[in-house]
């Protein structure tokens, strides 16, 4: 089933999504962007695949936003710059160690 939302609506459902599946994981823990399409997908009665690129379009604007960090192999990267799985996490606050530096 095709998308029928407009742009500026599907991103915004798409930020609520991925900022629901952050809070309820925990602090310092991450998601996969699929993870986003997937819950999503399913409320809008979609195919998750339909809604991977925007999912990963929103997040790089989530990202240069400050709200989140796109990590690859431990290491926050440029969404955009970078191929392969990637997963999405909030930002530490001003002094709070992530999950991995305490580790």
């Amino acid at each position: 089933m095709a998308l029928v939302l407009p742009d500026d609506e599907l991103a915004e459902r798409i930020r609520a999504c991925v900022l629901e599946l952050l809070a309820a994981r925990g602090p310092g823990r991450s998601i996969c962007p699929s993870e986003a399409a997937r819950m999503l997908a399913m409320r809008l009665g979609s195919h998750w695949q339909d809604l991977m690129r925007p999912v990963r379009t929103v997040a790089a604007a989530m990202a240069e936003a400050g709200s989140i960090e796109v990590i690859q192999h431990e290491s926050v990267v440029d969404i955009g710059d970078v191929r392969g799985p990637v997963r999405l996490r909030l930002r530490p606050l001003h002094g709070e160690r992530t999950r991995e530096a305490a580790a």
